[in-house]
C-alpha cells in the first residue's frame, strides 16, 4: 500500500503568480520613477529651447557684427574721401594763391618795366642810341651764387626792355673767378645780336654756376675778366658800354693795372664808357676792404656810372645804363 506525501509546502508559484508579481514590481517602479522621468523630459525639452534661443540670439550678434562692420567700412571710406577733399581744397588755395602771387609779381614788373623804360625814354629822347654793345662782366665765386642766379631769370627782361628802346643791341657775357679756385678764370660769351642770338645768350647766362668753393683770398680776378671784355669785337659806330658786376676788388698788385685799362678804353672813343655795379654781400661785410671804394673808382676811371645793388639785379643794371 502505497504512502500518501506528506511533505509541506509553504511556497507555491505558478506562472501566474510570477507574471502578476513581476507586473506589479513595473508598476510599482513606474510610480517611484514617474517624477524623474518628467524632470528628464521638461530638461531636454527646456535644452532644447535654450539651444533653440542661443542660435537665435548668436544670429543677431552676428547680423549686428556685419552691420557694425560695413558701418565702420562706410564711416572709413567718407573719412578718406573727406581727407581727399581737403587735400583737393588746400591743393586749389595753393594753387589759387600762388596764381595772385605770379600775377601780382607780374603786374608788379610789368609796373617797373614802364617807369623804367619812361625814365630811359626820357632820356634817350635827348640823347638817341641807335645801336648798344653791352657787355656784362660778373663775378661768379661762391659768394656771387644769388646774383649770378639772378642774372640768368633777368636777361629776358632785360633784353626786353631794351630793345623797346635801342634798335639795334648787341650783349656779350665775362664770367671771372680766380686763379686760385682751379680750372677756368674766364668764361666769355662773345657780342651778339638779340635779334637773332638771344637764345645763346639766355642759355650761356643760365649755365654760369657760381663756385661751390669760397677762395683764401678776398680779391678777386677783375683784371682779367675786364681785359677779355675789352678785347671783344665793338662796332665802331655803337655805343660801347661795359658793366662789371661783383663784390670784390681787383688783386692788390693788379688794381692799378685794371683802372688804367678802363681809363684808356674810355679814353679811346666818346661813345665808350666801363660802369660798374656793385653788390654788397654778405663776404663784402665780414672781409670787405675797400672794395666799394675800387668799384666806385674803376667806374670813374672809366667815365661810367657807379651803382650799388639795393634792390632788384634788373632795376641795378638799367639804372647803370640809365646814367651813364
Amino acid at each position: 500500500m502505497k504512502r500518501p506525501n506528506r511533505t509541506l509546502s509553504i511556497f507555491s508559484l505558478s506562472a501566474l503568480d510570477v507574471l502578476a508579481m513581476s507586473t506589479g514590481v513595473f508598476v510599482l517602479l513606474v510610480v517611484i520613477l514617474m517624477p524623474y522621468y518628467r524632470m528628464t523630459f521638461d530638461a531636454g525639452a527646456e535644452s532644447a529651447g535654450l539651444r533653440v534661443a542661443t542660435e537665435a540670439l548668436q544670429a543677431e550678434i552676428d547680423e549686428a557684427r556685419r552691420a557694425a562692420a560695413a558701418e565702420a567700412a562706410a564711416a572709413s571710406e567718407a573719412e578718406a574721401e573727406a581727407d581727399h577733399m581737403l587735400r583737393a581744397a588746400a591743393d586749389l588755395r595753393a594753387s589759387a594763391a600762388s596764381l595772385r602771387d605770379e600775377a601780382d609779381a607780374a603786374d608788379g614788373r610789368a609796373g617797373a618795366d614802364d617807369r623804367l623804360v619812361g625814365q630811359m625814354q626820357a632820356t634817350l629822347n635827348r640823347r638817341i642810341i641807335p645801336a648798344l654793345d653791352l657787355v656784362f662782366v660778373i663775378d661768379t665765386t661762391a659768394s656771387m651764387a644769388l646774383v649770378t642766379k639772378e642774372l640768368a631769370l633777368s636777361m629776358a627782361g632785360l633784353v626786353r626792355i631794351l630793345e623797346r628802346l635801342v634798335p639795334s643791341l648787341r650783349i656779350g657775357v665775362v664770367a671771372y673767378r680766380d686763379h686760385e679756385l682751379g680750372g677756368w678764370v674766364t668764361r666769355d660769351l662773345p657780342l651778339r645780336s638779340t635779334s637773332v642770338a638771344l637764345g645763346d645768350i639766355l642759355a650761356f647766362t643760365e649755365s654760369l654756376e657760381a663756385s661751390r668753393i669760397g677762395g683764401r683770398t678776398v680779391t678777386e680776378a677783375v683784371y682779367e675778366g675786364l681785359g677779355t671784355a675789352l678785347a671783344m669785337s665793338f662796332r665802331p659806330g655803337a655805343k660801347q658800354t661795359v658793366i662789371v658786376i661783383g663784390d670784390a676788388a681787383a688783386h692788390q698788385l693788379r688794381q692799378a693795372a685794371t683802372l688804367a685799362m678802363a681809363r684808356g678804353f674810355a679814353g679811346s672813343g666818346p661813345r665808350r664808357s666801363v660802369s660798374t655795379l656793385f653788390v654788397p654781400t654778405r663776404s663784402f661785410r665780414r672781409f670787405g676792404r675797400g672794395d666799394r671804394e675800387f668799384f666806385a673808382a674803376l667806374a670813374n676811371a672809366g667815365r661810367g656810372a657807379f651803382t650799388q645793388n639795393e634792390g632788384e639785379l634788373l632795376e641795378g643794371i638799367l639804372l647803370s645804363v640809365l646814367e651813364n
